[in-house]
């Protein structure tokens, strides 16, 4: 209904009042409905204000009936409340300003370079375990820290939707002060990395509390993340740090009794950890082959007498970061020359070994692999 014009001198009629205030309450049937108009040009609006005072402009205030805000625009810009509901596509990416996305706004699983070697624990080279020695390799740049009563197997069953796992089983209880660790070598050239945040996650599965979690170590400091509930799930187990040391490993702390499984590990650059994104399996090995490889091969020659070397020069298969240490292992069958051969290298080569034999008497002669396990030289440049 329209509103009734009330004349200048007039007595207003209570109605009249009501009217008005009907309208702005919203009342049904009372007040002007809005007419539709064409607004399609530069000076036709549904609604314009200008306002004078540029440095005090309080253009709109609407706010929520518990008083919290809706939608304000003053002279400090335009302020929504939450939730900020948009309809698809409707952010122009064009209005985002260059450099503007930080890193803690990240999900998860954006790709990011994983700095990790093996971080799937996909390649066993020494074999599947268990291993029960402290302070030594099991899988390919998985070092372990293990207390007495601790084994680790590479495991095929219990895996977080991989190949392989590392399978963790102690029969003590280790401590925080001397955990049971497995670490990899994440970053070797700390000086590229300077002043850098890192973010590390692994996937754990245990049925125990409190007794997996990570930590990073830069040589110096220890950061540690939070713990592994205990549920019997593959959790995502994460910690951050700003190392200042001069190195930077990740480790898994494993502190109570029981069987733990560790799959999928990720190390990247910035404060928000990755969802593993795992490497292609060539470039997985050859991460792999650069700190260690297994060779076994053949040396067939003619010797022209006794105690003659017979010696063969071998690529390694990748190059290595420092001077390997080659050892002679398993079982070789020998013609007319030694037991098993033995290795060098001249100058330190990063890129090549020698093998060689000593000759028994005149003749054909050589070596190879046999037996079980079978022989082999190994290659190990660990910085």
């Amino acid at each position: 209904m329209p509103f009734t014009r009330v004349n200048p001198g007039d007595l207003i009629q209570a109605q009249n009042l009501n009217q008005v205030i009907g309208s702005l309450n919203g009342t049904s049937g009372q007040g002007v409905p809005i007419a539709q108009v064409s607004v399609n040009d530069a000076t036709n609006y549904a609604l314009s204000v200008q306002n004078l005072e540029a440095t005090n402009s309080r253009a709109i205030n609407i706010v929520k009936s518990d008083g919290s805000l809706l939608i304000r625009a003053d002279a400090t810009g335009v302020s929504l409340g939450t939730p900020l509901n948009l309809p698809a596509n409707s952010v122009n990416t064009a209005a985002i300003a260059n450099n503007a996305v930080t890193n803690a706004k990240l999900g998860t699983d954006t790709a990011r370079l994983n700095l990790l070697t093996n971080g799937g624990f996909e390649i066993w080279q020494r074999g599947n375990g268990p291993f029960a020695a402290g302070n030594a390799y099991s899988a390919d740049r998985w070092f372990d820290s293990l207390q007495p009563g601790t084994s680790i197997s590479k495991d095929t069953t219990n895996t977080d939707n991989s190949a392989a796992c590392m399978a963790v089983t102690t029969t003590s209880a280790t401590t925080n002060a001397a955990p049971s660790q497995v670490w990899n070598q994440g970053i070797l050239d700390r000086q590229q990395y300077k002043n850098k945040v890192f973010s590390a996650s692994v996937r754990v599965r245990t049925s125990v509390a409190n007794a997996v979690r990570l930590v990073l170590w830069d040589g110096t400091t220890a950061t540690y993340g939070a713990y592994h509930t205990g549920n019997g799930q593959y959790q995502t187990l994460t910690v951050t740090a700003t190392p200042t040391g001069a190195t930077l490993d990740l480790g898994v702390n494993i502190e109570a009794a029981g069987t733990h499984y560790l799959d999928n590990a990720m190390l990247v650059v910035g404060s928000v950890p990755a969802d593993y994104a795992p490497l292609h399996p060539a470039d997985d090995l050859a991460r792999c082959l650069r700190y260690y490889e297994r060779q076994s091969p053949e040396l067939t020659s003619v010797a022209t007498g006794a105690s003659q070397n017979l010696l063969v020069a071998q690529p390694f298969r990748v190059p290595k970061p420092v001077t390997p240490t080659l050892t002679v292992g398993g079982s070789w069958t020998a013609t007319n020359c030694s037991a098993t051969p033995s290795v060098g290298q001249r100058g330190g080569a990063a890129d090549s070994f020698y093998y060689l034999v000593s000759s028994t008497a005149s003749g054909p002669a050589g070596i190879y692999p046999s037996g079980s396990p079978a022989g082999f030289i190994s290659i190990e440049a660990n910085p």
